[in-house]
């Protein structure tokens, strides 16, 4: 048994010295991205601030910082100025990982069932361990793609990138007409806060209110009031001229739909992505597709809907994202023409 224990104590005391290797890289690589994100917005990065946002213990600040400047990642410190920049070199190591980052967040989207709350966590755990020849590959399999789920631009391995567009929307003036091009998605509360009202990448809404207490925007009918916080995580850029003026469309989904009505299939809504979204088009809940309520189990959940001939039930939460037009009680629907107003 004595033997047992010191051969555990042997390769514990072996571990550590790569544990700590480890954790100290994963701080580097998380110091370097947060300074650029913090650049790429021109505001300026003290040591303390640094510490806080990492986590790293004030008395090992100072040992940290200056590993940094060793390595050639960080400036010399300038006489009265203590903010951190990013030399060329710490620039391309940061942008390295901001592309990991990144391409696991699209890979997380498209390619599982992970909610959009625990993209971020995933992918920061992943990039870490992410060799150059896996990024390549992940890269090469999503098709390259040149934003993230956010509308956050995706370095090139070289670390070309292009600069984020739009501005917060409470930049914006009441009466402006604008469209979501970037969701920060930390912190995860005022995230959450934004998904709940349906806001995605591309939404169209009108500015109703700037007050210090929050904006009020029109979207699907509904006036909504977005709090400071997710005021400031949400970017937009000036939409183009809409003459259909979607921000005062309510939104109509499948669950609306009550026993024999019928409804065409506009889409599918953004929030749907990944595994969940390929089975609904699987099923037929394609653009142009006529649907009809025709069972609902006892309880009321889930419900049967006749699409293609084929019964197919789904539970309300999923009816939720696939958005429909409503078709009128006498309606000949045949001589409806597909809907293309969403791609699938």
């Amino acid at each position: 048994m004595a033997h047992g224990l010191r051969g555990i104590t042997w390769i514990s005391q072996w571990l550590w010295p790569i544990r700590t290797r480890w954790k100290r890289r994963v701080l580097f690589e998380d110091a370097l991205k947060f300074i650029h994100e913090r650049e790429e917005t021109g505001q300026p990065v003290t040591p303390e601030e640094l510490a806080s946002a990492i986590g790293i213990p004030p008395k090992s600040l100072p040992g940290f910082v200056g590993r940094l400047r060793e390595i050639g990642y960080l400036e010399p410190e300038r006489e009265g100025d203590r903010n951190l920049r990013l030399t060329a070199e710490g620039r391309q190591e940061a942008l390295r990982i901001v592309r990991l980052h990144r391409l696991w967040e699209h890979y997380l989207a498209e390619q599982t069932g992970l909610a959009p709350e625990e993209w971020h966590a995933a992918a920061h755990r992943l990039e870490h361990s992410t060799t150059p020849e896996t990024a390549n590959s992940l890269a090469a399999q999503l098709g390259f793609p040149r934003f993230d789920p956010h509308g956050d631009p995706i370095p090139t391995e070289t670390g070309e990138i292009v600069q984020r567009e739009g501005t917060p929307i409470s930049e914006s003036k009441p009466g402006d007409v604008v469209q979501v091009c970037h969701i920060e998605d930390e912190p995860v509360t005022a995230y959450q806060e934004l998904l709940s009202h349906d806001l995605h990448l591309g939404t169209p809404l009108r500015v109703e209110k700037i007050r210090q207490d929050g904006v009020t925007v029109r979207h699907q009918g509904q006036t909504i009031r977005l709090s400071p916080e997710a005021s400031a995580n949400l970017w937009v850029k000036v939409a183009p001229d809409i003459e259909s003026r979607p921000w005062e469309q309510p939104r109509a989904t499948l669950a609306d739909l009550r026993l024999g009505e019928v409804g065409i299939v506009k889409g599918i809504s953004p929030q749907c992505r990944g595994l969940q979204r390929r089975r609904l088009l699987d099923l037929g809940f394609v653009p142009g597709t006529r649907v009809v309520a025709e069972l609902r189990s006892p309880s009321g959940d889930p419900t049967a809907y006749r699409v293609r001939n084929t019964l197919i039930a789904l539970r309300r939460d999923q009816a939720q994202l696939i958005d429909i037009e409503p078709v009128k009680t006498g309606t000949d629907t045949k001589s409806l023409q597909p809907v293309q107003n969403q791609s699938p």
